[in-house]
C-alpha cells in the first residue's frame, strides 16, 4: 500500500485551505495511507479532515516509511524533514534552497494567485487532475448541542473576529462596538470566541457574548457552523465560516486578496485598496496601520446594508 505525507502549514487559514488539496489527493490515491505532519492549529484543524489516515508532529515521523512526500509548507526545515525521513519521491515549493532538497519543485508566485491556487498547483505539477477547488469543513452533533446552550431564542446569530494571530490585521475598538451595536438593534445576538488569554482583550467589545477559553477548538468550529452571520478581520475563523459557506463579511488591510480572499459563494472580503497594500513588512508600517484603521464604521455598516447581508 502506497504511503504518502503532506508536510502541512500550522495556521487556522492556511490549514482551511489546504483541504481541497487533500480532497483531490485522496481521490487520485483512494487506496493510499495519506499522512499529514503539521502543529498548533494545524493539527486542530485537520483533525476532522476525512481525506486523512494520520495527523503527526515531526517528532512522531521516525520510524515512519513513505513513498512520497508534498511539501506544502514553505520553510527549509520542512524541505530537510523529508530528506532526513529519507523519502525519495518528493515535491513542493521552490525557493530557500528547496531546489537542492526536494525532487520537483513548483514556482510559488506569492501575491500573484490565491493560496489555495498554490497548493493545488503542486497536485498539478505531479500531473493529478484538478475536479474542485470548493472549500468544505465538518462538525458533529454533539458539540453542536453543547454551543446551542449559549443562544437565545427568536435571535439572529452573529460570531465577531475580533482578532488574528497579529496585531497589524485588527480593527479599531470604537469600530468593532459600533458594529456590534447596530447588529444588535437589527435583532442579532453576537458572540466572541478565542483562548482563555483573550478574554481581558474582547471584554472591551460591549454587548457581545465573551465566550474566550470557554470552548473547545471543535467547539468554536460547531459554533461558526450555526452563525446566521461571521463578521470581523482576516483570520483562520473567517476561512473556516467561508468553508461552511456562512454569510461572511471580514475586513483585510496589509493581507493581499489575490493571495487570501475568502473563497466562498456567501463571502464578502473588503479592503480600502491602499497604494501601499498588501504589504510586505505590515509590522513595521510607516502610516500608522491606515489600512484598517480608516475603515469608518459608517462604510462598514453601510455595506452590511446595501448588500442586504443582515
Amino acid at each position: 500500500m502506497k504511503k504518502i505525507l503532506v508536510v502541512a502549514p500550522q495556521y487556522v487559514g492556511d490549514s482551511i485551505l489546504v483541504i481541497p488539496f487533500l480532497r483531490e489527493l485522496r481521490k487520485h490515491h483512494n487506496d493510499a495511507v495519506i499522512d499529514v505532519v503539521t502543529k498548533n492549529t494545524g493539527k486542530l484543524v485537520l483533525s476532522v479532515c476525512p481525506y486523512v489516515n494520520n495527523i503527526f508532529s515531526e517528532n512522531e515521523l521516525k520510524q515512519n516509511y513513505y513513498d512520497k512526500a508534498y511539501v506544502l509548507k514553505r520553510s527549509l526545515s520542512a524541505a530537510l524533514l523529508v530528506k532526513k525521513l529519507k523519502i525519495k519521491d518528493t515535491i513542493g515549493f521552490g525557493g530557500q534552497f528547496r531546489e537542492f532538497i526536494l525532487r520537483k519543485c513548483v514556482k510559488y508566485k506569492g501575491f500573484e494567485k490565491h493560496e489555495l491556487e498554490h497548493f493545488l498547483d503542486v497536485l498539478t505539477a505531479d500531473k493529478i487532475n484538478i475536479e474542485s477547488n470548493k472549500l468544505e469543513y465538518w462538525t458533529n452533533d454533539e458539540d453542536i448541542k453543547i454551543v446551542q446552550k449559549y443562544f437565545s431564542e427568536n435571535k439572529k446569530k452573529a460570531l465577531i473576529v475580533t482578532s488574528s494571530s497579529t496585531y497589524v490585521k485588527n480593527w479599531t475598538v470604537e469600530g468593532f462596538n459600533d458594529a456590534i451595536k447596530f447588529l444588535n438593534e437589527n435583532n442579532y445576538e453576537c458572540f466572541i470566541v478565542g483562548t482563555e488569554k483573550e478574554k481581558d482583550y474582547n471584554n472591551q467589545f460591549m454587548n457581545a457574548k465573551n465566550l474566550c477559553g470557554e470552548l473547545t477548538f471543535n467547539q468554536i468550529s460547531a459554533l461558526i457552523s450555526q452563525m446566521d452571520l461571521v463578521f470581523g478581520i482576516d483570520s483562520g475563523f473567517c476561512h473556516m465560516a467561508a468553508a461552511f459557506n456562512k454569510k461572511t463579511v471580514a475586513l483585510f488591510g496589509s493581507t493581499s486578496l489575490t493571495q487570501w480572499k475568502l473563497q466562498g459563494e456567501n463571502s464578502h472580503t473588503l479592503s480600502l485598496d491602499l497604494k501601499c497594500s498588501p504589504c510586505k513588512k505590515a509590522k513595521k508600517c510607516k502610516n500608522n496601520f491606515k489600512c484598517m484603521k480608516d475603515f469608518s464604521s459608517q462604510f462598514v455598516i453601510g455595506y452590511l446594508k446595501n448588500k442586504d447581508i443582515i
